[in-house]
């Protein structure tokens, strides 16, 4: 498995997941449950911030444990699968940007929450920056949470971006 090819693509969406606050909103529009709304922020607030501290653990923490957990990517083989993947994948994303770098700007999200279970969507601008050079790339996200002994989890986390020569539109 080529982890740099893969992960370079992978980095990108990981601060994007404050998309998903997207689906807080939603989710409070949808769901009288405001509580399942205010979890789900407080995740991503958690994921975001240890995520800009290359803080492995904290990270990893946010997602469900099993085998069925899993982080896919946009071609063939970007599949990492139970927590060991997943934090292998990110120990190689964090040597990709700058600590404390990461920012995105999610021009649509869309989301939801249904008993225990929660998804959301989106299309963001991120920008980061490796040795100081800054970087800026679009992508698609797209997430399911699971509530689990009270806590919401990452249960799947997917993310496209466009790579060769085409244009992005909005």
């Amino acid at each position: 498995m080529n982890y740099t090819a893969l992960l370079y693509r992978a980095l990108r969406t990981f601060l994007a997941l404050s998309f998903i606050a997207g689906l807080v909103t939603v989710a409070s529009a949808q769901s009288p449950k405001s509580e399942a709304a205010a979890d789900i922020a407080a995740l991503l607030k958690k994921h975001d911030a240890a995520m800009n501290q290359h803080d492995l653990n904290g990270v990893i923490q946010l997602y469900a444990k099993g085998p069925s957990t899993v982080l896919l990517g946009t071609g063939p083989g970007e599949k990492f699968q139970g927590l060991e993947e997943i934090g292998t994948a990110y120990s190689e994303i964090f040597k990709d940007f700058d600590k404390g770098s990461l920012s995105a700007n999610c021009y649509w999200k869309d989301g939801g929450v249904v008993g225990t279970a929660a998804w959301g969507a989106a299309m963001c601008k991120v920008s980061d920056s490796l040795g100081n050079k800054k970087r800026e790339y679009e992508l698609n996200v797209s997430a399911v949470l699971e509530k689990q002994s009270g806590r919401w989890l990452f249960r799947l986390l997917h993310f496209s971006n466009l790579t060769g020569g085409g244009s992005s539109t909005q």
